[in-house]
């Protein structure tokens, strides 16, 4: 009797676990999908964001105060992790929003080389 009952047990939780497997996701595919799309669009941006401060006027002469090839940092862009790039739109955001910077073209040249360095050795530590 006690065999036939445990038979029974075993065989009733192995059809509810087959259940369970089947429709246990923790995450629906379709957020899944949303969450990526939506990381994809804010890369895009905080890389559009970048790629216009090293497009202003003064990116060329502040990369050259540098020392650093313009087009090599631009490339490099692609290769910062998300985090690296939301830190670097946040340094430069400051700098349009930071009252300070705005008297001085002084100072935006000298965030833009900033900026430039930081990219630069964020791309060396990665490589």
């Amino acid at each position: 009797m006690r065999k036939c009952f445990a038979v029974v047990a075993l065989c009733g939780s192995l059809s509810t676990a087959e259940a369970a497997r089947a429709d246990g996701h923790l995450v629906s595919p379709a957020n899944v999908q949303d969450h990526l799309a939506e990381s994809a669009d804010a890369r895009t941006r905080n890389l559009t964001t970048l790629e216009r401060v090293l497009s202003s006027p003064r990116a060329p002469s502040a990369a050259a105060t540098a020392g650093v090839d313009l087009q090599a940092v631009r490339g490099a862009l692609a290769t910062l992790s998300d985090a690296e790039l939301r830190d670097l739109v946040a340094r430069s955001a400051a700098l349009q929003t930071d009252p300070a910077a705005g008297l001085s073209s002084d100072v935006n040249t000298l965030l833009i080389i900033f900026l430039i360095v930081a990219i630069v050795i964020l791309v060396l530590k990665n490589v």
